[in-house]
């Protein structure tokens, strides 16, 4: 479960390590202190003006022309260093076959085998061979030469890949702790990865004790449902509230009151989520109040539901609002017939021409929004006798933009049922998957009833 939370991203370590080798060399194109040491004594050489063209020419990104001067220079001096600037310029203008080469002859030459910037290089080739243990090593290395939010980055990655977890969990929380990595898609990367391990460890408090402190900072954006998913397989539901109290405290914005919200009635704390939202009116506009609203349909509360969906139309104009007000005063019906619910009928087929005409305009399809109203509508119309066949079409469109929905599915069974068409309301209500036919009270007893039919 924790997998499908928790995306594993195994990004391309190749580019990062060349993006690697781009960073640890821009103060190493020029010998600048003996260049301007040089000109200070009117000195310049040919070969310093051809180091100050070829520094110019990296800079540029002119890497073809920077590697020609590097090698003219290193025919004329023979001097090892311009093999690394040629490697280097051969890498960062992607020849890395080339780059090797000249990274392998400078190192044999030079006898420096320590050299970071050739064994990114000569580390990059590994790993475009898969030869993940052998770039380790080199990474390893340069890591104890020259420790770096990268490397420590890209090695957690190759560890991942070698299947040494524990290995890669050492470096990705260096990579979490680093300042430097804050707000970063790889401190987001070594959250995931770390929470990730500890789960598949079992060392649950290790894993919420990073889930905690991520949640409650606003740090990045979060997809509640992956974290109530989560939470509610460790039975840590009451934690995650917490966490999303702290969050709402420090940035009192409209997603952090939904999340919250949210998490309150998975747990059935409607009285708090009604106050939170209430105190907090002015500052979360009309978005707020469309939470509430749903917080009193979600307990039946379908007068302050209805006030709120009449309130939110008069201030918006928006079509939906109107719609959920029929949807409200429906509820609210003492009795249900023919007579009393035309108003409904007619509000809703009026929401739904507007809705139709608003999204031709706007060159758009039907939408999940859209397939509630046709639902809703369309059952009514089956359900009270009312117009059965024009509710089967209704509902057929509801099923056409949302064809997997238990409640459509159902509507069109029970419509089928409804006009004695017993063969294609058992092949419809039989769509159903078992489990969610029993978790649903009003569709087993249609269940029971359509089988039953003949």
């Amino acid at each position: 479960m924790h997998k499908k939370f928790l995306r594993t991203l195994f990004v391309s370590v190749t580019l990062n390590i060349m993006n690697l080798v781009c960073a640890e060399s821009l103060n190493d194109d020029l010998r600048v202190d003996d260049i301007n040491a040089n000109i200070q004594n009117n000195k310049v050489s040919n070969e310093d003006m051809k180091m100050i063209e070829a520094a110019s020419f990296m800079t540029q990104g002119d890497f073809a022309k920077a590697s020609e001067t590097y090698q003219y220079l290193y025919n004329t001096t023979k001097d090892p260093y311009f093999l690394k600037q040629i490697a280097l310029a051969q890498s960062q203008g992607g020849n890395f076959d080339t780059a090797v080469q000249y990274a392998m002859q400078y190192q044999e030459l030079s006898k420096d085998n320590e050299d970071s910037e050739t064994n990114l290089i000569i580390a990059e080739n590994h790993v475009r061979n898969r030869e993940y243990n052998l770039a380790i090593i080199l990474l390893e290395k340069n890591l104890s030469i020259n420790p770096t939010l990268q490397t420590h980055y890209i090695l957690s990655n190759l560890y991942m890949r070698e299947k040494m977890p524990e290995k890669a969990l050492e470096h990705f929380i260096v990579v979490y702790n680093d300042e430097m990595s804050v707000g970063t898609k790889f401190r987001l990367e070594a959250f995931n990865q770390i929470v990730t391990i500890y789960l598949e460890q079992n060392q649950i408090d290790k894993a919420l004790e990073y889930l905690n402190s991520f949640i409650a900072s606003n740090e990045y954006e979060i997809n509640i449902q992956n974290f109530v998913i989560l939470y509610a397989k460790m039975n840590k539901l009451e934690i995650l509230k917490d966490n999303l109290q702290k969050r709402f405290l420090e940035s009192q914005n409209i997603e952090n009151a939904r999340m919250l919200v949210g998490i309150l009635v998975e747990l059935k704390q409607y009285g708090e989520a009604i106050g939170i939202l209430l105190d907090n009116q002015s500052l979360l506009g009309t978005d707020g109040q469309e939470i509430l609203m749903y917080v009193y349909a979600e307990i039946s509360e379908f007068k302050n539901a209805n006030n709120i969906a009449k309130y939110l139309y008069k201030e918006t104009n928006q079509i939906q609002y109107l719609g959920l007000s029929a949807v409200y005063e429906f509820e609210l019906l003492p009795v249900k017939d023919n007579a009393t619910l035309q108003p409904t009928i007619t509000t809703l087929k009026f929401v739904i021409d507007e809705r139709n005409k608003q999204l031709k305009t706007q060159n758009k399809k039907l939408g999940q929004d859209e397939a509630f109203y046709y639902n809703f509508l369309g059952y009514l119309l089956i359900d009270y006798d009312i117009d059965i066949n024009a509710g089967l079409e209704y509902v057929s469109t509801a099923l056409a933009i949302t064809p997997n929905s238990v409640e459509y599915l159902d509507s069109l069974a029970w419509g089928f049922y409804k006009s004695k068409n017993c063969k294609k309301a058992q092949e419809t209500i039989r769509l159903i998957p078992v489990e969610k036919i029993q978790n649903l009270q009003e569709v087993q007893e249609h269940y029971n009833l359509i089988q039953q039919c003949s």
